[in-house]
């Protein structure tokens, strides 16, 4: 008996990665500036690289030192998804995607990883207690055996993984385009993603030696395959997320104000990518669609 699964959506489909050869480069560039604080923003700016170079999809990631203000505190499980309180993604000075709530969002999508998966992200932030208080205070007295030599391979490297459409969405060859995607990472406070010892307050936190790194794959078919489709129209897919909230009314209050059902618009920019020629300069259209 043959199945087969139904799309609730008809003109929906899903990215499908194909297996790709060639001589990959682990690119490693000191940030500027190369600290942050609660609060503040970090731009991350995609390379251009090399007219024979794409962008190998889901490597690029923010690696930095996380250094606690105190010693009686520690941050909470996923630090990685969790640095990322907003995220906005520009292009050409434009918005194409912001979500004020990316760490709530990204953080239940990894509940549903397996063990062995949650086990491989220490640089994510995903660890047990123990080695995230060892990350988090380098505390000698913690005698924990796991989180010693845990500490021992990573220290207090963490890492923020910059890969939403870059991961989804096949090779990417910056080079060619005019303008380029701009992230906006704003970083939560300190009570936020942490906890602390009972009758201790959080004190604060900084990201340390920030570094981009990236991988690229220098193949000139490979560029020349993916500098085409900027000739065309193309589509990008986003998740659609509602918060539902809860509200108290008190049994004495005569007049409540609330919105409900409100409706939802789906804004489709278009923007124009220039395309580099020795010769001359063509312009084409580029089309982005949010898909509900």
């Amino acid at each position: 008996m043959n199945s087969r699964t139904n799309e609730l959506m008809p003109d929906f489909h899903r990215q499908s990665r194909t297996e790709l050869t060639g001589n990959r480069t682990r690119h490693l560039i000191t940030f500027n500036p190369n600290s942050a604080k609660p609060g503040e923003e970090i731009y991350v700016n995609i390379p251009k690289l090399k007219p024979d170079s794409v962008l190998v999809p889901d490597s690029m990631a923010l690696i930095f030192d996380f250094k606690n203000a105190n010693e009686k505190s520690w941050f909470r499980n996923n630090l990685g998804k969790l640095l990322q309180k907003r995220l906005e993604i520009r292009l050409a000075g434009e918005k194409i995607y912001d979500n004020s709530g990316e760490s709530l969002m990204e953080i239940y999508k990894d509940l549903w990883m397996d063990e062995k998966q949650r086990a491989d992200k220490i640089e994510d932030g995903i660890a047990t207690e123990a080695v995230r208080k060892k990350i988090s205070k380098d505390d000698e007295a913690n005698a924990d055996a796991d989180a010693t030599a845990l500490f021992g391979i990573f220290g207090t490297k963490q890492r923020i993984k910059i890969n939403k459409i870059l991961g989804d969405h096949g090779l990417y060859a910056p080079y060619h385009s005019a303008n380029d995607l701009q992230y906006v990472i704003t970083l939560p406070q300190a009570s936020e993603i942490m906890n602390t010892q009972s009758g201790e307050t959080v004190e604060g936190y900084t990201l340390e030696n920030i570094e981009l790194e990236y991988e690229s794959i220098e193949n000139n078919k490979l560029a020349r395959k993916s500098e085409n489709l900027y000739g065309a129209e193309r589509k990008l897919s986003f998740e659609h997320t509602t918060l539902m909230k809860k509200t108290e009314w008190d049994k004495n209050t005569t007049i409540v104000n609330e919105t409900v059902n409100v409706p939802r618009t789906v804004n489709v920019p278009r923007f124009q990518i220039l395309k580099k020629s020795k010769s001359r300069s063509k312009v084409y259209p580029m089309s982005f669609t949010v898909r509900a």
